[in-house]
């Protein structure tokens, strides 16, 4: 089998890099091709030729940080000056219009790093399709950029084909979330690949993962032998599309449809005991055990989970917390519960949730009756 062909700039020593570099080959799959930053123009004109011998190009985030000497083509010590957004919008720019092949661009980092200036910095987030943690290489981390890579050379194949993209009709989904493509004559592949995974794949909305799965159906997974059985019901409900090889979810109005025909009942309408019971009596699964509600809430009309925690919450008892934008018409909001506000919020700082203005006074309202 050949290999996918990994073009990689970082700026660390070799001793740093080489470790990576030995991680995303381990599984025999990916052909990883080091590199140093260079001036900026130079590094345009050689990756302007280079890539087309590549299938993705994966960059450190600070090209600019402690150097050992570095010297351009002509032998003169030079520093680097950018780091990797100013240049994945150039790369972006150029694969526009045709001077390079689009493909997957992929930011590679420390948590720190990451945290201290990327995420803040919210109009660089679009130009990478996915990011990974530089001490978090594993499996997955290789499979994630095999799906990218695939669903890239699927978008390029034929760019206006959005039922093959989907594994679906199209015109059965809210139409609007591709629109902008449908007048373009020769849209950019990396502007629908970004559409599609952080439009549809990443939020909850059109598509559900396994644990709003769980949520929706009032399963806790953990107890519940029968689960992987239970899924195996809703196998024809499961996201098909590009990426999913790596990014597992259900579509959620396939997933309501299952669950009637299998009930005769409205999921929405149902709390999670009833939700349970229903699918034990009908599948004769008897491994199927009740999610219980996060502590200090009461409701188990379950529909999203807890950001920190994965748990299932009723959504008018979760807090909405607040992206870099609001959700787009078929997206839900993500929540947080108030157990993890109050008994872990070093984790939310952590993981940078802020709650959403709306929430903030009834908020207030919950800590004062627990206090």
């Amino acid at each position: 089998m050949n290999k996918y062909k990994i073009f990689y700039i970082d700026d660390e020593k070799d001793s740093l890099i080489n470790p990576i570099k030995e991680k995303l080959e381990s599984k025999n799959i990916l052909e990883v091709t080091l590199n140093k930053p260079k001036n900026f123009e130079s590094e345009l004109d050689i990756l302007t030729q280079d890539l087309k011998n590549y299938d993705a190009l994966i960059l450190d985030l600070q090209l600019n940080g402690p150097q050992e000497d570095t010297f351009d083509e002509n032998g003169e010590k030079f520093k680097v000056r950018y780091q990797a957004p100013p240049l994945a919008q150039m790369l972006r720019t150029l694969a526009s219009e045709g001077s390079l092949p689009d493909m997957p661009i992929i930011l590679c980092s420390t948590e720190t790093k990451i945290k201290d200036s990327f995420s803040r910095d919210f109009t660089s987030h679009d130009l990478f399709d996915w990011t990974f943690l530089k001490d978090d290489i594993n499996e997955i981390t290789i499979k994630k950029i095999v799906s990218l890579i695939d669903g890239y050379r699927v978008i390029n194949s034929d760019k206006k084909n959005f039922s093959h993209f989907l594994n679906r009709d199209y015109k059965e989904l809210d139409e609007r979330i591709l629109s902008r493509f449908v007048c373009e004559d020769n849209p950019p592949p990396h502007e629908i690949a970004r559409t599609i995974f952080k439009d549809i794949i990443q939020p909850i909305g059109l598509l559900v993962n396994e644990v709003t799965l769980a949520a929706r159906l009032g399963i806790n997974i953990s107890e519940s032998k029968d689960w992987g059985k239970l899924c195996g019901y809703f196998s024809s409900g499961e996201y098909k599309g590009i990426f999913n090889d790596s990014w597992k979810r259900w579509w959620n109005d396939l997933v309501i449809d299952i669950f009637e025909g299998i009930t005769s009942e409205n999921l929405a309408s149902l709390d999670a005991v009833s939700r349970v019971t229903l699918l034990i009596e009908k599948t004769g699964l008897r491994e199927l055990v009740v999610a219980e509600p996060i502590k200090l809430f009461e409701s188990n009309n379950y529909w999203n989970v807890c950001e920190v925690t994965g748990m299932p919450l009723d959504p008018f008892e979760g807090f909405k917390i607040i992206g870099k934008e609001e959700p787009k018409p078929w997206q839900d909001y993500a929540y947080v519960s108030l157990f993890a506000i109050v008994e872990k919020p070093k984790i939310v700082d952590k993981m940078g949730i802020k709650i959403h203005p709306t929430e903030i006074d009834r908020l207030a309202i919950e800590r004062i009756k627990i206090d």
